[in-house]
């Protein structure tokens, strides 16, 4: 169906000749017989013309600079002609001229000559990248004509539809889609062709193609319109998208399953805390109406046993209260999230909700009074990131620097004190959940803190980090975004 299978019938010459040799044979054979004219005719006409056309077999030579090689070689024969077969009874000068006019020409024809040739070898090469190109894109790359059979189809065609590329040269394009497009592609075809409304032109679309062995799978097609000396074609980009389909149908179902199962431990933390408060408080009443009841009778040990069971009962009171606020970090529940507030405000507030000894010094950096902050969480961030140097002091004394820096698009703050420090091994233990690094006789908390503060600053895009030695102090700094012009504004 086309002139490639058509040349593929013929038979291979027994000793291939290539087109730059056949060139060269030519032009000896006329230059022999420019010689043989210029001996039999004086003036030197015919071998001038002779000679020009062997510059014009620099056409089918392998380079440009051929035609300048044969233009030398026919100059030489029309000087070595004029000095050999000068006859007498001719006018000399119209000799003279004769041959000089045939000098002209032929460099005249070489030039013009080897600057087709370069220009013919530049746009073969061209041709050759593009081709190149076309056929080791990755993309499938489909040509038809404007009665939709099929010009050209690359390498990638083939994976995707199966079909080889003498299968589909020739044939209708409708042969690589489905019913019902199949059936209505022709008509689309006329359509466009009768109303000029470029519906499927220029965008990408994703479409329905078949393969050869019938199977059906979605794909995505972007056409595009192309006139080449009077003709419209039209080139078409397509993708397989089956794998994109099934990863998405993947992350949509893991995603899916993620929400379910981040909905499920939201709904186990809120009931768990909720519901084992109920025992817990039976307990901490019994034993209060137990210390009351055997007052008289309850020695020093039984008392502390009685203190102790209440002191465990209040710890896991608080555990179950950062349980339930783990399980909300990270989302917005009221508009305490949205509401902004000056810096030196929310460090104020943040201050209230912590206890602070009499030994303490909390130092705030003046930045913070320029600023506007979002009012939860950082509240709750800074208020434990402070409390929890002051529960770690071993002397019940020290001082607490919270500070700022602006990094373009983000803050760091940054909450240090001159406390006993951390050993480098222990800094990514502590945010983990339920771990404290002392006995919770020793430093009352549920080992909850630092996870919570984490989980707030990782939700909003940040990072924490903690810089500690043992006896140099502990510095836990955090980048946090700055807020939104719109909310900021609203704000305002």
């Amino acid at each position: 169906m086309t002139f490639a299978r058509q040349a593929d019938t013929h038979r291979r010459p027994l000793l291939p000749v290539s087109s730059s040799q056949r060139a060269q044979a030519a032009a000896a054979l006329l230059i022999c017989a420019g010689f043989l004219f210029d001996y039999l005719t004086p003036l030197g006409v015919a071998a001038g013309l002779i000679y020009t056309s062997v510059v014009l077999c620099a056409v089918w030579a392998g380079t440009p600079s051929a035609a300048y090689s044969y233009a030398a070689a026919g100059t030489g024969l029309t000087i070595l002609g004029y000095i050999l077969f000068h006859r007498s009874g001719v006018n000399e000068w119209i000799v003279l001229t004769n041959r000089g006019l045939t000098v002209c020409a032929l460099w005249a024809f070489a030039f013009i000559v080897c600057r087709q040739k370069s220009i013919q070898i530049s746009l073969e090469h061209k041709q050759n990248e593009l081709t190149a190109i076309r056929d080791n894109s990755i993309e499938g790359i489909i040509t038809i004509d404007s009665q939709g059979l099929i010009l050209s189809y690359n390498r990638a065609c083939r994976k995707i539809f199966g079909y080889t590329k003498e299968e589909a040269i020739g044939r209708n394009v409708s042969i690589l889609m489905p019913e019902p497009q199949k059936s209505q592609h022709d008509s689309y075809l006329r359509d466009y062709f009768q109303t000029w409304q470029r519906n499927f032109i220029g965008a990408s679309r994703e479409v329905q193609g078949q393969r050869k062995d019938g199977s059906i799978f979605p794909l995505t097609a972007s056409v595009s319109e192309i006139r080449v000396g009077g003709h419209i074609l039209f080139s078409g980009i397509v993708r397989d998208i089956s794998e994109q389909k099934r990863a998405d149908a993947e992350r949509e179902q893991f995603v899916e399953e993620l929400s379910r199962s981040n909905r499920d431990l939201d709904e186990f933390a809120y009931i768990a805390s909720h519901d084992l408060r109920a025992p817990l408080r039976v307990i901490d009443n019994a034993s209060s109406w137990l210390e009351e009841d055997l007052a008289d009778t309850l020695d020093e040990d039984s008392l502390e046993n009685l203190q102790l069971l209440r002191s465990r009962v209040l710890r896991m009171d608080r555990l179950l209260d950062d349980l339930l606020e783990y399980s909300r970090a990270g989302r917005k529940t009221d508009h305490r999230y949205q509401q902004l507030m000056p810096g030196t405000e929310l460090l104020k507030e943040a201050l209230l909700l912590i206890d602070q000894p009499e030994g303490f010094t909390i130092r705030i950096d003046p930045g913070f009074e320029g600023i506007q902050l979002v009012n939860m969480p950082l509240k709750q961030i800074f208020a434990n990131l402070i409390s929890n140097a002051i529960k770690h002091s071993e002397t019940g004394a020290g001082t607490v620097d919270v500070s700022l820096r602006d990094e373009g698009g983000h803050w760091l703050f940054s909450v240090a004190d001159d406390g006993p420090g951390i050993e480098p091994k222990y800094h990514e233990k502590i945010f983990k959940m339920f771990q404290t690094l002392k006995s919770r006789d020793q430093v009352e908390g549920s080992g909850m803190g630092l996870s919570i503060v984490q989980k707030h600053v990782q939700q909003a895009g940040g990072k924490i980090l903690v810089h500690s030695a043992p006896g140099e102090g502990c510095e836990f700094s955090f980048t946090w975004p700055k807020p939104q012009p719109e909310l900021a504004a609203g704000a305002s």
